[in-house]
């Protein structure tokens, strides 16, 4: 009896903290908690931290990081961060230890892109990066102008990406504050590497990247 309750409760540890294997992994929806701090607050205590410990986010804390980068916050599917001439050209892409996703806002859900360990990948050298949780990758995509009202020239298109991560990276920095985790933002990325390992196209520009996660 006791080796079957410990059985179920590693299977129970294991479905809430790991997601290996899993080529989508749907997120749980983000709610609003009463008992999480102000904005106020969370701006308060927003700072950089590179003492991360190598323990995975439950899914629905990565859910929350995730909307606050890049979800849907209106029902005519608009976001929650600024979008010049409302086109969203920046995608996030997820790594933790279980591999490398691309988060699908309009489904709220995770897509596997490569399976495996490739958070050393989103650095250059920062030993901290390899354990955190997450560490999200921001892509700039050209190819989200090809339906836009207006064309913009190509360095506009770059410099409004710039800005809509710069917004999408303290809105993540804020709710990592309401979890009680630990972030910081990076423009160090092995850029050639997670282009391939990724498999990004050519024409698409890595941006920045962000860890977040438990910190001692």
């Amino acid at each position: 009896m006791k080796k079957f309750l410990l059985t179920l409760a590693v299977m129970i540890f294991m479905s809430t903290t790991s997601y290996a294997a899993q080529s989508e992994i749907i997120l749980p929806t983000v709610g609003i908690n009463s008992d999480e701090i102000s904005v106020t607050q969370a701006l308060q205590q927003r700072k950089s931290n590179r003492n991360f410990v190598d323990k995975a986010l439950t899914p629905a804390q990565l859910s929350k990081i995730l909307w606050a980068a890049n979800g849907i916050n209106r029902e005519n599917g608009k976001r929650v961060n600024p979008a010049a001439l409302g086109v969203y050209s920046v995608e996030v892409y997820a790594v933790t230890k279980e591999g490398i996703y691309l988060y699908d806002p309009a489904n709220n859900k995770l897509k596997l892109i490569a399976e495996g360990d490739y958070r050393a990948i989103t650095t250059t050298g920062q030993s901290f990066v390899e354990k955190a949780a997450v560490n999200l990758v921001y892509v700039e995509m050209p190819k989200a102008w090809a339906n836009a009202k207006y064309a913009s020239p190509r360095d506009a298109q770059i410099s409004f990406a710039n800005i809509a991560a710069g917004a999408m990276v303290q809105s993540v920095a804020l709710v990592a504050e309401t979890e009680g985790l630990g972030n910081c933002v990076r423009g160090s990325i092995n850029r050639e590497e997670f282009k391939k390992v990724a498999r990004l196209s050519a024409d698409k520009i890595i941006l920045l990247a962000q860890s977040v996660g438990y910190c001692n």
